[in-house]
């Protein structure tokens, strides 16, 4: 016999609720936002990137792989790419290293411990276009710092255009990325180091350990999954590097430190949509490609030992 679906006094009975629908409902609202702002216009960056399109026009006409072919024979394309990997190379190793060694320090000392991480982390606080316009002012030939100082110390033959020479102007905007960007990597070795226990580093200590030793042989197996995490930020930030090197440079001088952002806002000011979406897309596929690539070597390499 088919059970009722009203309640006392002939009313319809409510669903019963279900718990287990509960976490979902929570992250709905995470999720809508991430879909909406964030894969959405991704995937209409892809979609766009097929047609052409100047922004003046209603109507985008399909080019197919043109755009593609356009850019992937485009010699300053491939300068910005390979600037980009520059950086990433530096960023996986420079200011990741610095983090960690700040991070040990801290974790060591007994007194301070929060001055010097809130000191530390400050720069990271500050917005890329401050940074920038810092590191504009400390550079400059004239009115900066950087060259008085160096002739204060007696170094005046190292004084120059920090930002004129294309030979070193990509490395002088790495500076200043790497002071805004230790912070970050500083406080979340400091968390993964916090969650270690003492005793392992109790018992390094009791035989004799010293700090090479324990650094190689304790801190950074012990921190395996954070150098994971860190390293595949670093990905992220170096390939999509943008306001510090336009403020500071706008790619120049002659495209020396141009990169694929400062390359689609090129296109994108000559009203060349589908260019843009086209050098776009090719970057996030290329990040995607390393951050997976990167995480699926780690795991294999963990599988392994």
């Amino acid at each position: 016999m088919a059970q009722s679906l009203t309640g006392p006094g002939g009313r319809a009975a409510s669903p019963r609720f279900r718990p287990d629908l509960m976490p979902y409902l929570f992250i709905l609202p995470a999720v809508v936002i991430y879909l909406v702002f964030n894969l959405g216009p991704v995937l209409a960056s892809f979609v766009l990137s097929f047609f052409k399109w100047d922004l003046l026009t209603p109507t985008a006409e399909f080019n197919g792989f043109k755009h593609y072919n356009f850019i992937l024979n485009d010699e300053r394309f491939w300068g910005a790419l390979s600037h980009n990997f520059i950086f990433l190379g530096l960023a996986v190793v420079i200011p990741v290293s610095i983090g960690l060694l700040l991070a040990v320090f801290i974790y060591e000392i007994r007194r301070g411990r929060v001055f010097f991480r809130a000191a530390l982390f400050l720069p990271a606080i500050f917005s890329g276009v401050v940074i920038a316009y810092v590191w504009k002012w400390i550079y400059h030939p004239f009115a900066g710092v950087l060259n008085p100082a160096l002739e204060l110390v007696g170094l005046g033959a190292f004084t120059q255009s920090w930002l004129g020479d294309h030979k070193i102007a990509l490395y002088s905007t790495f500076i200043a990325y790497t002071w805004a960007s230790f912070g970050y990597s500083m406080v979340i070795f400091l968390a993964g180091l916090q969650d270690i226990p003492t005793d392992i580093f109790d018992a390094a200590r009791v035989d004799g350990a010293n700090f090479r030793q324990k650094l190689f042989r304790v801190t950074i197996p012990c921190l395996y999954d954070v150098f994971t995490f860190v390293v595949t930020l670093r990905i992220f930030t170096a390939m999509g590097v943008f306001g510090v090197i336009y403020i500071l440079t706008g790619g120049g001088p002659y495209y020396s430190s141009d990169v694929i952002d400062i390359y689609v806002f090129r296109m994108i000011g000559n009203f060349e949509m589908g260019w843009a979406t086209a050098a776009a897309t090719v970057n996030t596929m290329i990040v995607v490609c390393l951050s997976t690539g990167f995480i699926k070597w780690r795991e294999w390499r963990s599988w392994s030992s």
